[in-house]
C-alpha cells in the first residue's frame, strides 16, 4: 500500500467536517439587507476637521463623516455593533455661501453625496475668498429626523510646522502661521497668541505673543518635554487692524498643533521590559498551573491514547490548563521520544494545543488591567506563607497572572503615544494590510506573515507576540486587516520551540515537530487565501465571518472593539484549522514518516525511556526513570547469558557484543544516575524523593553485574586459551545456575514493571536455591579433583565462573529488596 493510501473511514468524516465548515462561512453570502440611517458621525481617524487652507486652494483632505444603522446585539452579547449604511443620502452644506467657498464636485455650497459600503461618505472643498472660519455641516435623513455634524475649516491660514516629531526635551525652532487676507495679500499686524494646551506640562513656548510680520508670518519655538508622549500647543488669531473693514478681519478661533517627544531608546526599554515581566508572568503561571496538574498526567496520557478526538481534546484542555502551548508540545515531543505517546496520538494532541493557546489572548482582550497589582500581591503572599506544595503551585500561578497583565499594561501604554508618530506611522503604513480599491494588497499581507513569524520564532512565545498584536490594534496602530496576518505568523512561529526540543530526540519525536509545523503552515496558507475571497458582504470571508460573531462594527471607518476581534481570530483561526485538519491525522503521520523515514539508526541516543522535558513533570520523569533501570538490567541479563553461551563453546562475536553492550551499560548508569540527581533538585512527593536513592543503588548494581559479564568473558578466553575442558557434570551446573538468575530477572522486570509486588520473595526464595546450588557444586567439584577426572587449572576456572554468576545473585537480590518499594510508590 502506498504511504499516501486513504484509509475508506477517513473520507466520509473528512466530508462531512468540510461541508459544516463551507457551511459555516458561507452564511455570510446572503444578500445585503438595507438598512435605515441612524445616526451620523464624524470619521475618527480622518473627518478632515479644523484643515487650515489659503484662499482659493483645495483643502489637502476631504470632509468625512459616516452613517450607521441601529446598533444590535453580536452572537456573544456585549455591547453589539453599528452596521454601516450603505447607499444612505448625505448631505454637505457650506453656511456661508456669500463668503465663496463651494464643493470642489460641483462648485457649489451644497453637495449630496451617498455613502459607500464602509458607511463614509465625503466632500472636498476649495476655499473661497473671505479669511477666517467657514462652517459646514452634513446631514443625514432618518426615522426619527434628520441628523447631522458641524466641521470648521480656516480660510486664509496655512500653518507653518507639520507633522511635528523632536527628541525629548528637544526645541521646534519654529512653528506658527502665515496668513493672507486675500489671494497673494500677505494680512501683517495681525495679534497671534501663543500657549501650550496643558499648562501642567514641561513643555514650553518661545515668545507667547506675536504680530505676523510684512510676510504674514507669525511664529514662535516650542521647547518639548522630557517624557515620550504627544504635545499640544495652541495659537488664537486677534484681527484690530482698524485700517481693515470688519467683515474682512479674521475671525479664527484658537488653531491646534500638536508634536511628538520622541526617545527611542527609551521607548524600546520600556517596550523590552513589559515584554520581559508578560514573559516572567507567562511562565510563571504555566510553571504553577502545570504543578498543580503534574499529578494527572498519567490520567490525562493514558486518555490521549484512545483516539484523536480525546487527544485532541486533552490537547486543548492540557494547554488551556498550564497556559503554553509550546509547553504542550515539547512535553509531547517528550512523550513521543520516550515511548509513552505514538506519533498519531502526537498530532492530535498538537492540534489540541493550538486551541488551547487562545485562551491566554482572550485573557488579554478582555482588558483585566486592574487585576494586575492585586493578583500580584495575592500571589506573593500565597506563595511565601503556603506551606502545601498545591498552595505555593496556585500561588505561583496567581501571581504570574498578575505579572503577565501588567506586563501586557506596560507594552500598551508604551505604544500609546505611537499613534501621534509621524515616523511610526509611516513605518507601519510599509505593511498595512488595508484594501486599495477594493482589494487587500497580496505582498503586504505576505510580509506581516513573515514578521510575525521571524518576531516569534525570536521570542519563542506565540502568546507574547499575539499580545503584542492587541497591543498594538488596541492603540489604533494597525488595522483589523493587517492584524490577522500577523497572528497568522505568529501561529507559524510558535512551531520553533517544539523543534529544537525535538533536535537531540529520536526519529518519532522529530516527526512530532514536523508535524506540527506542516499543520501551522498549511493552515496559514489556506487562511492567506481566504483573505482574498470577499464573500461576506464584499468583506474577506474569514474576516467577515470573525466580525459576524463579535460585538462591534470592526469594518467601520471607526473600528469598534478591534481587540476583542483580533482575539476572536486568533481562536477561529485554531479552530477552523483543527476542524479541516483532524480527519487527515493518519495521512499527516504518513507525510511525516515519508519525509522522514525509518533508518537502521532510529534511535539515536543512549537513553531508551529517559526525556529530559520529562523534568518539569517530575511524578512522569520518575516513572520513566524506573523503565530506564528495567531496560539497563535487560542489557545485563542479556550480557549474562551471553557470556555463559560464550562459555559453553558460543560463537567468538560473543565477546565483542558483550564488550559493546557493558560500554552502553556504563553510559547508562552515568546518564540515568545525572538524570535522577536532576530530578531530586525538582518538586517531589516525599514518598518519590525516597525513591531517588533507591533508584540510584538498584543502576549501581545492574551496572556492576554488568561487569561480571566481561569476567564471565575473561575466564572464558582463559579456558580457551589454556585448553581446558569442562566436564558435562560441571556445564550442567552452570545452566541450572543460569536458569535460576534468569528466574531472578524475570520476577525483577516484572515488578518494575508494575505487576505483583508479592514475587519479589522469589527471589530471594532463589536466592537461597542459588546459595545451595553453588555449595553443592563445589562440593562435587572437590570430589571431582579427589577422583582426579577434572583438570586442577580447569577447576579454578569453574569455581571462579559460579563465584560471578552468585555475585549476580547477590546484586539482584539488592535490586529486588528495592523494587517492591519502587512499584508501591510509582505504580499507583
Amino acid at each position: 500500500m502506498s504511504p499516501f493510501s486513504w484509509r475508506p473511514r477517513i473520507v466520509p468524516l473528512a466530508t462531512l467536517c468540510i461541508f459544516l465548515f463551507t457551511v459555516a462561512l458561507l452564511v455570510g453570502c446572503r444578500s445585503q439587507v438595507a438598512l435605515s440611517p441612524a445616526s451620523i458621525s464624524r470619521d475618527p481617524y480622518a473627518s478632515g476637521d479644523e484643515q487650515c487652507g489659503l484662499q482659493g486652494e483645495l483643502l489637502p483632505s476631504p470632509l468625512r463623516v459616516i452613517v450607521e444603522a441601529p446598533r444590535r446585539r453580536g452572537l456573544l452579547g456585549g455591547k453589539g455593533s453599528a452596521r454601516p449604511v450603505v447607499g444612505a443620502r448625505v448631505t454637505f452644506a457650506i453656511a456661508e455661501p456669500a463668503a465663496g467657498a463651494a464643493f470642489a464636485a460641483n462648485g457649489l455650497a451644497r453637495l449630496e453625496v451617498p455613502t459607500d459600503v464602509a458607511g463614509s461618505a465625503s466632500a472636498t472643498v476649495r476655499l473661497g475668498s473671505r479669511p477666517g472660519n467657514v462652517c459646514i455641516t452634513a446631514s443625514v435623513d432618518t426615522p426619527s429626523g434628520a441628523k447631522s455634524v458641524r466641521f470648521r475649516v480656516l480660510c486664509g491660514v496655512e500653518l507653518i510646522g507639520h507633522d511635528l516629531e523632536e527628541p525629548t526635551g528637544g526645541t521646534i525652532d519654529s512653528f506658527g502661521v502665515r496668513l493672507q487676507d486675500g489671494p497673494g495679500t500677505p494680512a501683517a499686524g495681525i495679534e497671534a497668541c501663543f500657549r501650550v494646551a496643558d499648562a501642567s506640562s514641561d513643555s514650553s513656548v518661545g515668545d507667547e505673543l506675536v504680530w505676523t510680520d510684512e510676510r504674514g508670518l507669525a511664529t514662535t519655538s516650542w521647547t518639548l518635554g522630557k517624557s515620550v508622549r504627544p504635545y499640544f500647543a495652541s495659537v488664537t488669531l486677534r484681527d484690530t487692524r482698524p485700517a481693515v473693514p470688519q467683515e474682512r478681519r479674521f475671525t479664527a478661533g484658537p488653531i491646534t498643533f500638536h508634536a511628538m517627544a520622541m526617545s527611542k531608546t527609551k521607548m524600546l526599554v520600556k517596550l523590552f521590559g513589559g515584554l520581559a515581566i508578560f514573559l516572567v508572568g507567562m511562565k510563571g503561571m504555566s510553571a504553577g498551573l502545570r504543578r498543580m496538574a503534574d499529578r494527572r498526567l498519567k490520567a490525562i496520557l493514558q486518555a490521549m491514547t484512545r483516539n484523536r478526538f480525546l487527544a485532541t481534546g486533552v490537547g486543548a484542555g492540557l494547554t488551556a490548563m498550564v497556559q503554553s502551548s509550546s509547553a504542550v508540545t515539547v512535553m509531547t515531543v517528550g512523550f513521543v521520544n520516550a515511548g509513552l505517546m505514538t506519533l498519531t496520538q502526537a498530532i492530535g494532541v498538537v492540534y489540541g494545543a493550538s486551541i488551547g493557546t487562545t485562551i491566554t489572548a482572550q485573557i488579554v482582550a478582555f482588558q483585566l488591567d486592574w487585576v494586575a497589582y492585586p493578583a500580584v500581591a495575592v500571589g506573593l503572599a500565597m506563595t511565601a506563607l503556603g506551606r502545601r506544595p498545591w498552595l505555593k503551585a496556585l500561588g505561583e500561578a496567581i501571581m504570574g497572572f498578575g505579572l503577565l497583565f501588567l506586563g501586557m499594561t506596560i507594552m500598551s501604554d508604551t505604544l500609546k503615544p505611537l499613534r501621534h508618530s509621524p515616523e511610526f506611522q509611516a513605518l507601519f503604513q510599509l505593511f498595512d494590510c488595508s484594501p486599495v480599491d477594493g482589494r487587500i494588497p497580496a505582498m503586504s499581507t505576505l510580509m506581516c506573515i513573515v514578521i510575525g513569524t521571524v518576531a516569534t520564532c525570536i521570542v519563542q512565545s506565540s502568546s507574547a507576540t499575539v499580545g503584542l498584536v492587541i497591543a498594538l490594534s488596541g492603540q489604533g496602530l494597525v488595522s483589523f486587516y493587517t492584524a490577522v496576518p500577523l497572528v497568522v505568523g505568529d501561529n507559524i512561529g510558535t512551531t520553533i520551540t517544539a523543534i529544537l526540543a525535538s533536535l537531540g530526540a529520536n526519529r518519532n519525536a522529530k516527526r512530532a515537530a514536523l508535524a506540527h509545523a506542516l499543520y501551522k503552515i498549511f493552515g496559514a496558507a489556506w487562511m492567506y487565501l481566504l483573505l482574498f475571497v470577499p464573500l461576506w458582504h464584499g468583506q474577506p470571508v474569514f474576516l467577515g465571518f470573525v466580525d459576524h460573531i463579535t460585538p462591534g462594527e470592526v469594518f467601520a471607518a471607526a473600528p469598534e472593539n478591534l481587540t476583542r476581534h483580533v482575539a476572536n481570530a486568533h481562536t477561529a483561526f485554531n479552530v477552523l484549522n483543527c476542524m479541516l485538519f483532524l480527519p487527515f491525522v493518519d495521512f499527516m503521520a504518513r507525510l511525516c514518516r515519508k519525509v522522514i523515514p525509518v533508518t537502521d539508526a532510529d534511535r539515536e541516543t543512549v537513553l531508551e525511556y529517559l526525556e529530559p522535558h520529562l523534568l518539569d513533570s517530575p511524578s512522569l520523569a520518575l516513572q520513566q526513570a524506573v523503565r530506564e533501570v528495567g531496560y539497563m538490567l535487560r542489557r545485563a541479563q542479556k550480557s549474562i547469558n551471553e557470556g555463559c553461551e560464550f562459555f559453553y563453546g558460543g560463537p567468538s562475536d560473543l565477546a565483542q557484543k558483550i564488550k559493546a553492550r557493558e560500554d552502553l551499560i556504563d553510559r547508562l548508569q552515568a546518564e540515568i544516575t545525572s538524570y535522577l540527581v536532576e530530578l531530586s533538585r525538582k518538586e517531589l512527593a516525599p514518598m518519590e524523593a525516597t525513591l531517588i536513592p533507591a533508584l540510584i543503588h538498584a543502576v549501581n548494581d545492574a551496572e556492576r553485574i554488568g561487569d561480571h559479564s566481561e569476567n564471565l568473558v575473561e575466564l572464558t578466553h582463559l579456558k580457551h586459551d589454556n585448553q581446558h575442558t569442562i566436564t558435562d557434570t560441571a556445564e550442567e551446573d552452570i545452566r541450572r545456575l543460569q536458569d535460576l538468575l534468569n528466574q531472578q530477572f524475570d520476577v525483577i522486570l516484572r515488578t518494575l514493571g508494575h505487576a505483583e509486588s508479592n514475587e519479589v520473595d522469589h527471589v530471594l526464595v532463589k536466592e537461597e536455591e542459588i546459595t545451595e546450588l553453588v555449595k553443592a557444586a563445589t562440593e562435587a567439584h572437590v570430589r571431582r579433583l579427589e577422583a582426579q577426572t577434572c583438570e586442577v587449572q580447569a577447576g579454578v576456572v569453574f569455581l571462579d565462573f559460579i563465584a560471578h554468576l552468585e555475585r549476580v545473585g547477590d546484586h539482584l537480590v539488592n535490586i529486588a529488596e528495592r523494587a517492591g518499594r519502587i512499584m508501591q510508590v510509582t505504580g499507583s
